[in-house]
């Protein structure tokens, strides 16, 4: 996906801007393929996968490796919020060569102007990676963003965890991901 002025301006994106290794230093990209209309709200699915302050997130219908973002405030703040995540999240995909964060496919305002979001799933593994690497993360993520809502340490709940451990269906190897700044 491209993004500028934190606009997308596709409709169709893939992961081929930056070449994946795996550990092994195979090319692991596969193309995401998700057909949209900039600016118009994918249909939701059932699946609730997270709720947090400032919105709940739900798989995206008929597309397991995407999710949606609704935001819980009306008007400013949540479009704010929304402009906010998709620079932060594209500014760690930039700083970490494609590896530490999910990429943002749309956004928008519903009827009842609470803005979304729609971006890459990650599937958690586990046992999860070392705190050394998720400290080199963090320490991007806090360059970009001071107060971005991370812990220095691992939680021992991974799912109240901004920054997870998994994959996402563009790159199998797993790593540690900002999903939420």
């Amino acid at each position: 996906m491209s993004l500028q002025n934190g606009e997308a301006d596709t409709r169709r994106w893939k992961s081929d801007s930056v070449l994946i290794l795996d550990k092994q230093g195979r090319e692991c990209n596969k193309v995401t393929t998700f057909s949209h209309t900039v600016g118009v709200k994918p249909a939701p699915g059932s699946i609730e996968l997270g709720r947090g302050a400032d919105g709940i997130v739900v798989e995206v219908l008929d597309h397991p490796e995407l999710v949606i973002k609704d935001m819980n405030h009306a008007f400013k703040l949540g479009r704010n919020r929304v402009a906010l995540e998709l620079r932060v999240l594209q500014a760690v995909v930039e700083a970490t060569q494609g590896l530490g964060a999910t990429r943002v496919f749309n956004r928008g305002t519903d009827e009842q102007e609470r803005s979304w979001l729609v971006r890459e799933r990650v599937f958690d593994v586990h046992p999860r990676g070392s705190q050394a690497a998720r400290t080199a993360l963090i320490e991007v993520i806090l360059k970009i963003l001071p107060n971005a809502d991370v812990n220095l340490l691992m939680l021992p709940d991974p799912t109240f965890d901004n920054v997870r451990w998994g994959y996402t269906e563009s790159n199998p190897e797993p790593r540690w991901i900002l999903i939420d700044p």
